[in-house]
Parts: C-alpha cells; sequence; structure tokens
C-alpha cells in the first residue's frame, strides 16, 4: 500500500535497528505509538468513536460510526438473528496513492476483515441477542468506517475506533407484546421506543477482540509499523484476539515473501500476550474518552466541524 520511497541506506539502517531490537523513532519493536482516543463524536449515530495512531498530521486516523435500524425478516434469513453489517472506506486525501479509484481495493480487504471478525461467535456479540421476533424483525448494526489518514498500522486503529464505538452504541427499547385477534389467533408485534433517554448498551461489546499487527523487516518483526517501516515489509500478519486470550481471525498481507514456520509459532504467542496489554491500555483511554463525553468536553458533529480539533 505504502507509496514513500525509501533508499537502500535508509533501508539497511532501519532493518538492522529492528534486528538489534532499536527503531528510528526510539521505540522498541512491540511498542505502540501514542494513541488518541474520542467516542460520541457523531450526533445521529447510534455510537461512534475516532482512534489516532500517532501524532497529529503524522498518523493514522480513523472515524468509525454505528448505524442501528430494523430490518423485516425475509425468507433464507436466519430466523433468531440480527447482523452485523460493515463498510470502510479511505479517504482520497488520506493518501496520495487514494486519489481517483486507488483505494477500491484496500477499501474492500478492510471490509472484508472487518466483517469476518465481527460476524460470528468470535466476536463475542451473540446476534441472538439482535432478534427482535423470530422469523419477523431484527436489528441490523451497520458499521461505517472512514479513514482519514494512513501513517501505517491501518488494521488496528480501524479495530480500535470499531471497538470503541460499538462499545459507546446505544440501542433504542423495543416493547414486544402478544396480540390476540378475533379468532384467538396470537401474533407478536414490537414497536421501538422513542425515547433517546429509554436506551441499552449493545450486549457482548466488552468480548470484542482486539487486532495486533507484525510486519516483518529483516529476520524480526515489529508492531505498529511506521510509514517508513511499512516501506520496507518483506510480509505482514494480522492476528486478532479476545479479551479471553483466544485467537479469534488471522490475516497474511505483504508482498515479497511470508513469514517463517517459526516465526509464525513465536507470532501468535506474542499477539496473545500483547493484546492482553493493549487491552488494558484501551480500557484506560475509553474511560477516559467516555468521562469526557459525558462532561461534554467532546463536541458532538455530523463528521465536519471537528476534524479540526482532535
Amino acid at each position: 500500500m505504502a507509496s514513500l520511497l525509501v533508499s537502500p541506506a535508509e533501508q539497511d539502517y532501519i532493518t538492522r535497528g529492528v534486528e538489534k531490537g532499536i527503531r528510528c523513532d526510539g521505540r522498541s519493536n512491540l511498542d505502540r505509538r501514542q494513541v488518541t482516543l474520542r467516542t460520541d463524536m457523531i450526533s445521529q449515530a447510534n455510537g461512534s468513536a475516532r482512534c489516532r495512531t500517532g501524532d497529529l498530521g503524522l498518523g493514522t486516523d480513523v472515524l468509525v460510526g454505528i448505524k442501528a435500524e430494523v430490518n423485516t425478516w425475509q425468507p433464507g434469513e436466519s430466523e433468531d438473528q440480527g447482523s452485523i453489517v460493515c463498510s470502510v472506506e479511505c479517504s482520497p486525501s488520506a493518501a496520495q496513492e487514494f486519489e481517483g479509484r486507488g483505494a477500491e481495493d484496500l477499501n474492500v480487504e478492510l471490509t472484508q476483515l472487518l466483517d469476518r471478525i465481527l460476524n460470528g461467535p468470535q466476536s463475542g456479540i451473540d446476534l441472538r441477542n439482535l432478534c427482535i421476533i423470530p422469523k419477523q424483525a431484527y436489528w441490523v448494526i451497520h458499521i461505517d468506517a472512514l479513514v482519514l489518514d494512513v501513517k501505517g498500522s491501518i488494521v488496528d486503529t480501524l479495530m480500535w475506533a470499531t471497538r470503541a464505538a460499538l462499545l459507546s452504541t446505544k440501542l433504542p427499547r423495543v416493547v414486544v407484546e402478544t396480540i390476540s385477534d378475533e379468532n384467538g389467533d396470537t401474533q407478536a408485534e414490537f414497536d421501538v421506543v422513542d425515547d433517546p433517554e429509554d436506551v441499552a448498551p449493545l450486549e457482548g461489546a466488552e468480548n470484542l477482540p482486539i487486532t495486533v499487527t507484525f510486519n516483518q523487516i529483516g529476520k524480526r518483526y515489529v508492531l505498529d509499523a511506521s510509514e517508513q517501516e511499512e516501506a520496507i515489509t518483506q510480509a505482514k500478519l494480522t492476528v486478532a484476539v479476545s479479551p479471553q486470550r483466544e485467537i479469534c481471525a488471522v490475516q497474511k498481507g505483504g508482498v515479497l515473501r511470508g513469514f517463517p514456520p517459526s516465526l509464525v509459532s513465536e507470532i501468535m504467542q506474542t499477539a496473545q500476550r500483547v493484546s492482553q496489554e493493549e487491552l488494558r491500555q484501551f480500557d484506560v483511554l475509553y474511560a477516559a474518552a467516555r468521562a469526557e463525553a459525558e462532561r461534554g468536553g467532546a463536541e458532538a458533529s455530523t463528521g465536519s466541524t471537528f476534524l479540526n480539533q482532535f
């Protein structure tokens, strides 16, 4: 993906540093850049969050909005489950190569990865809880992500923002009643309560996994690769790990070669360990973001007025 050109001397300098455990910006191989997290960024959404990895203007920036709607059951669909629909779009201004239709392949790749992580028992969200009345109506959770800037580690930043947005999601209360007709037959009917205060959190969101992406450089690998490191990456492996340390999904990337089997085994074990540290960091940042939002410090917006205030 990266279009950044790195000279052979720079490539050698970065590679030697990674193999010795010292990166150009002073981080160790498993250190993540500073993460900034905000919630309740979009007033019309059921939940929203914005996450930036790295400094303003020098990091990856992702905005996620959640919209819930009631769908009528159709034959062929699951009888007692709701659904999650994902969509990821990279802004043309996020990177030079995204201009025109340059981001189409990446949009599809990120959408499919997010969908694979969130749809199924591995997501921690029981889709049966999204069913209102079996074979009649269910909730559809639309996840729309916009990548505003890209400076490495796009998948992890996307997942942090998505996890925060789903945790902040509130669904309207639904009242289900059983109605009897004149023939004595019963039928279930429902009504969505139109009260912004009468809402409930999305069940199971606290069990959502987090992703850790490893980039191979030389004979070693790094977490949260910078733009320069991604430009010389030989292989990439994204691992989604749940709070229970279960591996939920794995996706390989890279253009030069794959990881050697011995390194893959090491990465899986490292992912399970590092993910728990990152989840603890996420919890601290999310709690601070929620507290700020509740104090009214985070300005609600439709997605345009806050871009220069993050």
